[in-house]
């Protein structure tokens, strides 16, 4: 039985490690002292010191177990996702609040203005002074005066806020500010003035505290800036708003009305600036007032109370409550998906560790993919794994099939885009010859012609900047843009604006496209078109003579306001077996193996030769410079006969 003991202690001693088995065996040693003599220093040290060391053992395997790092990471985008939106939506709800309030109370500054100047408009009507006091009476203490003159700019007809400045040095404060209505007599004029200081009085009974009041000059305009900004309503109404900002060296400065006390979460805090135009009325001189309320919290909720100021009235209750409510849901469903969101990012490790068993025994696959291994976790053995399996691939087949695929897609893309030109075979216009040759195995040219119910025709030659499948595709929303427009009513130069309004809404500066867009009646030979930013057409002459048409014009995307008074519109009449022909700059642009370009010389020269199908002409002479050169641009042409 001895022996039988000592062999089980040395096999136990064998597999004993210090490291791993001493926690346990300073846990169950507290716990026997424990049972033992009830517990003691001793037994409660061992027991600590043990149970943490393997509580701590038990979390470290269930993180590395069950919940995988890649699911730590998740939890730290989880983290991310609930807590910034929050903090997001506070701050927007914070900044909506200030915002809406000062819209609030500028809005009924605003109203309050026009409703004052509008009575003194009204009561500058009444032929005596006493009628036009009497018309004021109620909006405080206005005077009217008779001058012979006005103060050098000062309009005769003027109605607006006023304000006489003291003089450089002068002590006191700024003089009162007024509402001035001027009227021309026989004598002179007459003046009617309305302080505005209950406007000001108005205002602080809003918003609570005291009004800063600050005067600026009015800002000046650089060369061809605007005084003021278009402005988009709701409704889809343009108007104009001014831009009153001026520069940063005040004329005046002073403030009315008691500062609001308070701290903390009601410490007063200052609403959105409100600005006037106003006039110098020494100087005539332009100046902008700006008025900055300050509010708190208490004021703001202030209305709230009952008139004995002891409660609330019970439809704010019930609008706290409901507000209450509504938070508190929205804490409820926050944690709601915080907990699921630690439950989709559990399964997802979990598919992660699957997914990485699965490679491994998908070693021999035919994956053509590297991935560079970043870090030390699970996704970096996947990645080794996934790379393990790509080094046996036969890579030529992969390439070859990855050719196949392009060529395939670029096919398709070709025919797609082929089948966007017009045929105009079918239109049954043969008095419009055109062509496209890609630079690539797709064009970011177009060209197209449209039926007009007079008869005539539209006809379009566009070139986008850029090559390849990016310019084909923009090319191809262009005939959609052109397609939805009534060009059976609107002239070439409303068309071509139209179309840059639309792509400037939709597209930067950096990508833009030049294009001549006209009408032509085969007829009578009559034709008008615009030039936006495109190469110059030629009109060819039965007789031999070869013009060069060159109006001005700005290419479509360069600029939203400028882009049709830089349009120059341009017609004619073509007469039996003169031509007009259009191209892109791929043509002009083509390169012989010196170097040289093709040029608008060498075509000018060309079409002043005798040809019977000038398209065909064209083509062959620019195949024939490039000498087998591939073309390093698009190459488009349209031609109108007659």
């Amino acid at each position: 039985m001895l022996a039988r003991v000592q062999v089980l202690f040395r096999q136990g001693w064998a597999a004993f490690r210090l490291r791993r088995d001493l926690p346990w065996v300073l846990f169950l040693g507290g716990l026997l002292l424990t049972a033992h003599s009830g517990g003691g220093c001793l037994a409660t040290g061992l027991l600590w010191l043990g149970g943490w060391v393997l509580f701590w053992r038990g979390f470290l395997w269930v993180w590395r177990k069950l919940l995988f790092r890649v699911s730590r990471r998740l939890w730290v985008i989880l983290a991310l996702m609930s807590v910034l939106p929050v903090l997001g939506l506070g701050v927007l709800l914070t900044a909506t609040s200030w915002l809406g309030l000062g819209a609030q109370v500028s809005r009924a500054t605003q109203q309050n203005l026009l409703a004052w100047q509008e009575a003194l408009s009204l009561a500058n009507q009444a032929p005596s002074d006493a009628g036009a006091l009497q018309v004021l009476r109620s909006y405080g203490a206005a005077r009217a005066e008779h001058v012979p003159s006005l103060p050098a700019g000062v309009p005769a007809t003027f109605l607006g806020m006023a304000v006489d400045l003291p003089e450089a040095g002068a002590a006191g404060q700024v003089s009162p500010l007024f509402l001035r209505s001027v009227r021309k007599e026989a004598a002179g004029y007459r003046i009617l003035s309305l302080p505005f200081r209950t406007l000001g009085e108005r205002t602080q009974g809003r918003s609570g505290g005291r009004i800063q009041f600050r005067i600026t000059p009015r800002r000046e305009l650089k060369a061809g800036e605007k005084e003021t900004i278009r402005v988009q309503a709701a409704g889809g109404t343009v108007g104009e708003a001014p831009i009153l900002g001026g520069p940063g060296q005040e004329v005046a400065r002073w403030a009315e009305g008691q500062p609001l006390a308070g701290s903390g979460l009601f410490r007063p805090f200052d609403l959105p600036p409100q600005a006037f135009t106003l006039l110098d009325w020494k100087t005539g001189r332009a100046l902008v007032l700006t008025a900055t309320p300050e509010t708190n919290l208490y004021w703001l909720f202030a209305g709230y109370k009952s008139a004995e100021g002891q409660a609330m009235s019970e439809g704010a209750v019930k609008a706290i409550v409901v507000v209450a409510l509504i938070l508190m849901g929205l804490l409820v469903a926050q944690a709601i998906a915080t907990l699921m969101g630690l439950s989709l990012a559990w399964s997802l490790g979990r598919a992660v560790n699957e997914l990485h068993r699965g490679v491994l025994r998908l070693t021999h696959g035919d994956f053509d993919t590297r991935i560079r291994p970043r870090g030390r976790d699970q996704v970096t053995q996947l990645t080794e794994a996934f790379n393990e399996m790509a080094v046996r691939l036969q890579t030529a087949d992969a390439e070859k099939g990855e050719r196949l695929r392009m060529e395939e897609e670029l096919r398709v893309a070709r025919e797609v885009q082929m089948r966007l030109l017009p045929d105009l075979e079918a239109l049954g216009v043969p008095c419009v010859r055109a062509s496209i040759l890609p630079a690539r195995e797709v064009a970011g040219d177009y060209y197209d012609v449209f039926p007009l119910a007079d008869g005539g025709l539209a006809f379009l030659i566009a070139d986008v900047s850029g090559k390849g499948t990016s310019a084909a595709f923009y090319a191809a929303e262009t005939k959609g843009v052109l397609s939805a427009l009534d060009k059976q009513v609107l002239d070439p130069l409303e068309v071509a604006d139209r179309l840059n309004t639309i792509w400037c809404q939709g597209h930067g500066r950096r990508l833009f496209l030049t294009l001549v867009y006209g009408t032509f009646h085969p007829a009578t030979g009559r034709y008008r078109f615009v030039r936006a930013g495109h190469p110059p057409a030629f009109l060819r002459r039965a007789g031999g003579p070869v013009l060069r048409l060159h109006p001005r014009g700005l290419g479509v995307g360069l600029s939203a306001s400028r882009f049709k008074e830089a349009l120059e519109p341009c017609e004619g009449l073509l007469e039996p077996g003169d031509s007009l022909v259009f191209y892109t700059d791929g043509l002009t642009e083509a390169q012989a193996p010196d170097g040289s370009l093709y040029g608008e010389e060498r075509l000018a020269s060309l079409l002043g030769k005798p040809a019977e199908d000038l398209q065909a002409a064209i083509l062959a002479d620019a195949v024939a410079f490039a000498q087998g050169r591939s073309f390093a641009d698009d190459l488009t042409l349209l031609i109108l006969r007659r």
